[in-house]
């Protein structure tokens, strides 16, 4: 995939999570310490995917 809005797209969803997880670990949104984990972990892994994916994707003018 070449399309950097979809790494972009990725990494702003995993910001969102990070941010619904400290929410829930914080108790904020609830008493749901597993749900504040849960969402700290995706959130940090669809960051790391979102910008491994940017840096591993080369643009169309520099593959050719």
């Amino acid at each position: 995939m070449k399309n950097p809005a979809i790494y972009y797209g990725v990494i702003a969803l995993g910001v969102i999570a990070l941010i619904v997880g400290i929410l829930y670990t914080a108790g904020i949104l609830g008493v749901h310490h597993a749900r504040g984990y849960a969402g700290l972990g995706a959130g940090a892994l669809l960051i790391i995917v979102g910008v491994v994916g940017m840096v591993m994707a080369k643009p169309k003018a520099a593959a050719k």
